[in-house]
């Protein structure tokens, strides 16, 4: 078809089919390697619609395709971050994090029921000891010292708890 006067889009269809090997390496070169031809078949519609005469279309063309490619990896780029934040547990509903955390206290207060309850079945002075060595960081050493004890005992007493303890984890499966 003749480029006329009359019909600018026409002309520009023209120098585009001229012009497609070249705006298909332009838009690989861009980094749109794999979508080049998609790029390229996006301007081609797009100059379908384009409406008046266009002073220096090579030039428009290659604008057309530099702006399709950079809209491509725009997209792109939205949908990886859009991906990544459905994804992730931070951006769950907010009733359902707080049901989660709910859920977290009470099986922590239930475990600390229970390890209270084994701690007091085994009595003193093994849970005295388990709270001196485990909670205030006290070392074997200075318990032994402070309850008058030798290091062996201390140990003794400080497995019987670790044993009631462990066990536990067996009783809830």
């Amino acid at each position: 078809m003749e480029p006329s006067s009359d019909n600018p889009v026409a002309g520009l269809e023209a120098v585009f089919a001229e012009m497609r090997p070249a705006l298909v390496r332009r838009a690989a070169a861009m980094g749109a390697a794999g979508d080049a031809e998609d790029v390229v078949q996006d301007v081609w519609l797009k100059i379908r619609n384009a409406e008046g005469p266009i002073a220096n279309p090579q030039a428009y063309l290659l604008r057309m395709v530099y702006t399709a490619v950079l809209d491509r990896r725009r997209g792109s780029r939205r949908s990886a971050a859009r991906d990544a934040a459905w994804s992730s547990p931070a951006n769950l509903p907010e009733d359902s994090v707080e049901a989660a955390n709910a859920e977290r206290r009470l099986i922590a207060a239930q475990t600390l029921a229970e390890v209270e309850a084994r701690l007091a079945a085994i009595g003193d002075p093994a849970a005295a000891l388990f709270r001196r060595h485990r909670i205030d960081g006290v070392t074997q050493r200075r318990l032994a010292e402070e309850f008058g004890m030798g290091l062996s005992t201390v140990e003794k007493h400080l497995r019987r708890v670790y044993a009631a303890i462990l066990d536990l984890g067996g009783d809830q499966a």
